[in-house]
């Protein structure tokens, strides 16, 4: 199997454009966003985790051996991360300064140590943990990267520490992982512990790795019904408020990666083209952006424009807003993500 899967990438990007949808909130009693779909699209995130996983174990799991391979694996991991988690958390905090001094500034002022602590929060990859706090963070989403970067770093000790035992050892933090989730009484940590809901869904993408690393299927057949099950299991777990039943989504997204891996079906062929297989190259820099381009739309709208809240203009405010993001994504990708990652691998 090759280094990656690019109609993974291709679902990876409409997951993204779904949480956007779902942080489109201002108006929470819209159409828009009151339904079981959007308000539960935050679930995506787990699909990004366990893919996230199954990608990293595709590459390395075999790799890692000494602690001489560890160093050189964190620091991709960080050259892949940091120079759009750093450039967005500085636009959040300008604009958040800025804004103290507006008069479309929609909530009471914050303290400059707030902002500044919140932002070393974020860019000491500690956002979603409470080593400095469980607040959210000025780019909110950015509490997932924290996450991500911890399940790297007990990826790669686990591989060094315990490599006749690696398998035994993930089996063992993904057990440990799920019981303080369901210890804990809520599935949809972020701030808090967060970096536990990551590392739960990264370990089972690294077991879906080891599940199909030396086996060959046939899964086209089930494309549709794995959506259907991810559709009918988030309408399931909505109607009814089954908090900690949402544990079943990253099993779901764990099989999702198995089909899709194994299919050459109608759905793999749409991921495979050029706008999804885009958008899925984006998609780091779309889950980064769409925060700022969501408040910006909706201040400008509905503040500056004073445009009416009706259901047609929070339509089009999403709309504008998914359609912006993609466009500054494009941007950022290219000189952030790109050049300034090209920059950074030359200095570390």
């Amino acid at each position: 199997m090759k280094g990656r899967v690019e109609q993974l990438d291709g679902l990876r990007g409409i997951f993204a454009v779904l949480v956007v949808a779902h942080h489109h909130n201002a108006f929470k009693d819209s159409v828009f966003y009151n339904n079981f779909f959007v308000i539960n699209s935050d679930l995506f995130v787990d699909f990004f985790f366990v893919l996230s996983g199954f990608v990293i174990a595709l590459n390395y799991y075999n790799r890692l051996e000494t602690k001489d391979d560890f160093v050189p694996f964190l620091k991709k991991r960080f050259v892949r991360l940091y120079p759009l988690l750093f450039y967005t958390e500085i636009v959040f905090l300008v604009f958040n300064i800025i804004g103290d001094f507006s008069a479309y500034k929609h909530a009471d002022n914050l303290s400059l140590s707030y902002y500044f602590e919140t932002a070393f929060d974020t860019l000491t990859f500690m956002g979603s943990t409470p080593v400095f706090g469980d607040w959210i963070g000025l780019n909110y989403p950015a509490w997932s990267i924290s996450a991500e970067m911890i399940a790297y770093v007990v990826f790669g000790l686990v591989l060094i520490l315990f490599s006749k035992y690696k398998f035994i050892a993930f089996v063992i933090i993904t057990t440990l992982c799920g019981a303080f989730i369901i210890w804990h009484g809520d599935y949809l940590l972020a701030y808090d512990y967060g970096f536990i809901r990551g590392i739960f869904c990264f370990t089972l993408g690294v077991f879906t790795y080891n599940f199909i690393r030396n086996k060959t299927f046939q899964l086209s057949a089930f494309e549709i019904p794995f959506l259907l099950a991810v559709v009918s299991g988030m309408y399931i777990v909505h109607h009814y408020d089954l908090n900690l039943w949402k544990l079943v989504f990253p099993f779901l997204f764990s099989g999702g990666v198995i089909i899709f891996c194994n299919s050459t079906g109608v759905v793999t062929k749409l991921l495979l083209t050029k706008p999804f297989q885009y958008l899925g190259k984006i998609s780091y820099s779309i889950y980064l952006n769409h925060a700022i381009v969501l408040i910006a739309m909706n201040v400008i709208l509905f503040r500056v424009l004073k445009s009416p809240q009706t259901e047609t203009m929070i339509g089009i405010s999403l709309l504008i807003s998914i359609l912006l993001t993609i466009i500054y994504s494009h941007f950022t990708y290219e000189w952030i993500e790109k050049k300034f990652g090209q920059f950074l691998k030359s200095k570390i």
